[in-house]
């Protein structure tokens, strides 16, 4: 799927697509992959982020992390690789907003491309496709919003590195 039929919520159609439309389809697919985890790798998952949680909790304050003159635990895990990690397990468990809140915190942490970056930009695109099947402009212009902001941060990533 190309980028432009990403942003307006656009997939080829298959026999199995239902009347429903594109975002319905892309939402079951979400719940399909929340579904398909056995109740030990729920359990695993959801350890795994509770970990996760303890130790950004534990994490020093993000001054102290932002100043390169600061001295470094060698065993502190950075931030925004684990908010990434939280990212993809709330996304294997079908909490999506959970997922959104942590790719945003990656970026925040560390302006890249790479996972949160791309999760960031599926993630809005399902939830603005679903808004556009739910006719809710409101929902529409607030995921368009986070895209578009989404699309300036890739500029500034851009001009940073050149």
């Amino acid at each position: 799927m190309g980028i432009f039929d990403r942003l307006l919520g656009t997939r080829p159609r298959t026999s199995t697509d239902d009347a429903a439309g594109s975002a319905d389809a892309d939402a079951a697919d979400t719940a399909d992959t929340a579904s398909e985890l056995t109740d030990a790798e729920r359990e695993q998952t959801t350890a795994r982020i509770a970990e996760i949680d303890a130790e950004l909790a534990s994490a020093p304050a993000p001054s102290a992390a932002s100043n390169p003159s600061a001295p470094s635990s060698p065993s502190a895990a950075d931030p925004a690789d684990l908010h990434e990690e939280l990212g993809t397990l709330h996304e294997h468990l079908g909490d999506t907003g959970a997922a959104i809140a942590a790719f945003e915190a990656s970026l925040e942490a560390r302006p890249r491309y790479g996972t949160s970056y791309n999760r960031l930009m599926d993630l809005y695109n399902t939830r603005r496709a679903q808004a556009a099947s739910a006719g809710d402009g409101t929902a529409i212009n607030q995921w368009m919003s986070k895209i578009d902001a989404l699309l300036a941060t890739s500029k500034r990533i851009m001009r940073e590195n050149y």
